[in-house]
């Protein structure tokens, strides 16, 4: 179940105290609400009743999604976690992320039946393809939909607030199936950490191998 927190804010504009509803855990078949916000990434979003000046509430918290069976851990700006691998969660797949952004990726992903990891890998390939194409520029990509036997991905370039959208072939994800089975890749019992890092060291152990 979701466990609801209020708690008393003072705006730092106006002084009006607040009362502010936090959550320190969601579950995603009880509160399809809270996920659309977080699929909209508006559930830190706070705004002043009185002097209507608007803040991001940013807090950690547990998602988890019993149907589909992940269980993500959101620590913003690398905040720590008391959250363990508990026995219950042991056939779960366990992520942390830090925002948001990171989380609704997550659930688009599994919400898509795909594995992250390999994911990753086709956006490290992609990514590597399209900072080429920008004279290698710092960018961001994050898992959008698959459509039409496509991987879709939406990429923040630096200074644009709005993304521009690139797509590869379904076939890409299966390669990166199958570097992950030639390596026995295994997920780990603990809540992991799984991004562009962990991407490339997978490809570096595969092209070594």
């Amino acid at each position: 179940m979701s466990t609801e927190i209020v708690k008393d804010i003072v705006c730092p504009q106006c002084g009006e105290s607040q009362k502010y509803r936090l959550y320190a855990s969601i579950n995603a078949k009880e509160h399809k609400d809270l996920k659309q916000s977080i699929l909209e990434e508006t559930l830190f979003d706070w705004r002043c009743k009185r002097c209507n000046y608007f803040a991001a509430m940013a807090y950690p918290f547990v998602y988890i999604d019993n149907e589909a069976g992940f269980v993500v851990c959101v620590a913003p700006g690398g905040s720590g976690s008391t959250v363990e691998a508990t026995p219950p969660l042991k056939a779960y797949v366990k992520r942390r992320v830090k925002n948001l952004a990171e989380l609704k990726e997550k659930i688009l992903i599994f919400d898509s039946k795909l594995d992250d990891v390999a994911v990753e890998l086709v956006k490290n390939a992609l990514c590597t393809i399209i900072r080429r194409s920008y004279n290698n520029v710092r960018l961001h990509a994050y898992f959008s939909r698959i459509e039409e036997e496509k991987l879709e991905f939406a990429i923040y370039l630096p200074r644009k607030p709005e993304p521009v959208y690139h797509s590869t072939r379904i076939e890409v994800y299966a390669q990166s199936q199958e570097v992950l089975r030639t390596l026995n890749y295994s997920d780990p019992e603990d809540f992991s950490v799984v991004d562009a890092r962990l991407a490339k060291r997978i490809i570096e152990e595969y092209q070594n191998a």
